[in-house]
């Protein structure tokens, strides 16, 4: 964008510099300012009352420039003299002051948000959220260790062909429009909804910017974990998932039914029951009572002992009849074939393979050049292709473990029109000027025109 190519200069030359950048110094202190600009532009359109923390400590600095999940933008000098740069300029503002706790617990990086210079600037450039667009050579493949820190892998032939899989993924995903069909008021309600209820920042707004998915492997192990997050939808409140549009169009999501339970009645060689949950509820079709249980019997698989797991988020015995203890011994009673799984860990191994079977599903669309959203075990698609992605998910549960998967489905309610009191008429200012979804949908359009997307075909794209 030519606008941030003017910012750069005109930034620079707030600096009280004696001597010029050499090239490369010049190229990373650029790619700094355009990383930090378009950063916190991104956060102010998800939420404008967002803060974005931007660490500065060189060791910190130092490590990123080093890391495979780092940037060469990162290179800690250069990074440095361009928050300062943007400070000086009045192009950003610093809204929180840093705080070294020695015991590592409650440190805190200082936060920056836009100025409103900055904000009208890339609003007369024709700025939008449609126009950010994750950099496709981004690391998309993740191994964490047992403690949920970031662990360097280095050259891993796995974990390049995954990447190269999932390239062609997010070129899909990029390639299509994922909204809320909610006003504007709509949004910032829900904002102020779920602000409080949840410990992670970078899920506490509507980021429609981040379109693209990565890959999480867990305990330093490719065989635990895969499963894929980053985008926008992955975080969304279930209760908002109906209100996804697809290119503004209604959407479907479809699930694999039971989907870890199944998936170990198949390696067992036993025929799946059509709801493997059903042995454990007290009144049929209770669709709290059948979450709780799913989540219970999911958190069984994935604790490493049946007497550490604590209460599940949201659990009530209002809705059992049952103390949390008694519940969770009541699940394991209900299925002595799987005693074995139970407290062994095994959860993270399941997300493995389901992860593998979501990889494929999305392969499969993206090479007919279709959208389709991946929700862990569930995927979201253009209402008209419901049978296609029934099928695919049939078929490709069914290669991969022998038996036919069973799926459900959440229709969504597509485009929420509000009653009034007024009389319906034509209003020509709405029509050229939307606002809303409408704008970011027409926004992604006009971005798609002046951008032409290359697809890849790795040859380590799975058939």
């Amino acid at each position: 964008m030519a606008y941030l190519d003017d910012l750069c200069r005109t930034v620079g030359q707030t600096e009280a510099r004696v001597r010029n950048r050499k090239a490369e110094a010049q190229a990373n202190f650029e790619a700094a300012i355009k990383a930090v600009v378009l950063d916190l532009y991104r956060a102010h359109l998800s939420d404008p009352s967002l803060h974005v923390g931007i660490g500065l400590h060189q060791n910190t600095l130092q490590d990123l420039s080093k890391s495979q999940y780092g940037s060469t933008i990162y290179a800690p000098t250069s990074f440095k003299q361009a928050v300062k740069a943007l400070l000086s300029g009045g192009c950003i503002e610093q809204k929180g002051n840093f705080f070294y706790d020695r015991s590592g617990k409650n440190s805190r990086t200082r936060r920056y948000q836009a100025a409103p210079s900055l904000l009208c600037g890339f609003r007369d450039a024709g700025g939008s959220t449609a126009a950010l667009i994750r950099h496709r050579g981004a690391d998309g493949i993740r191994l964490k260790d047992a403690d949920k820190n970031l662990v360097e892998y280095g050259d891993v032939p796995f974990a390049k062909a995954a990447g190269d899989r999932l390239r062609v993924i997010n070129d899909m995903l990029q390639s299509h429009w994922a909204d809320l069909a909610l006003t504007d008021e709509q949004l910032a309600a829900e904002l102020r909804s779920i602000g409080a209820t949840r410990d992670d920042e970078a899920v506490q707004s509507f980021d429609f910017a981040a379109r693209t998915v990565y890959r999480v492997f867990n305990n330093s192990d490719w065989e635990q974990g895969g499963r894929f997050y980053g985008a926008w939808w992955t975080s969304c409140p279930s209760r908002l998932r109906r209100y996804i549009l697809l290119n503004g169009k209604r959407t479907v999501e479809v699930d694999y039914s039971g989907l870890h339970a199944a998936m170990l009645y198949a390696m067992d060689g036993q025929a799946i029951p059509d709801d493997p949950y059903e042995r454990c509820l007290t009144r049929a079709d209770d669709p709290a009572e059948r979450k709780l249980v799913k989540q219970t019997f999911n958190a069984l698989l994935n604790a490493d002992s049946l007497n550490r797991i604590g209460e599940i988020e949201g659990y009530s015995p209002e809705i059992t009849g049952r103390s949390w203890d008694d519940f969770k011994w009541h699940i394991v009673s209900k299925y002595p074939e799987f005693m074995q799984h139970f407290g062994s860990g095994v959860g993270l191994r399941l997300q493995r393979k389901d992860s593998d079977l979501a990889e494929t599903v999305m392969l499969k669309f993206a090479g007919a050049g279709d959208a389709c959203l991946p929700v862990h075990d569930s995927f979201i698609v253009h209402h008209g292709l419901q049978d296609k992605l029934d099928q695919i998910m049939r078929e490709t549960f069914e290669a991969e473990f022998g038996f036919g998967g069973n799926v459900g489905v959440d229709t969504g309610i597509g485009e929420v029109v509000e009653s009034s009191d007024e009389p319906i008429e034509a209003n020509l200012d709405r029509l050229l000027q939307p606002t809303g979804y409408e704008a970011r949908l027409q926004a992604f359009w006009d971005h798609q025109d002046k951008a032409e997307v290359t697809y890849m075909s790795p040859s380590s794209m799975k058939d």
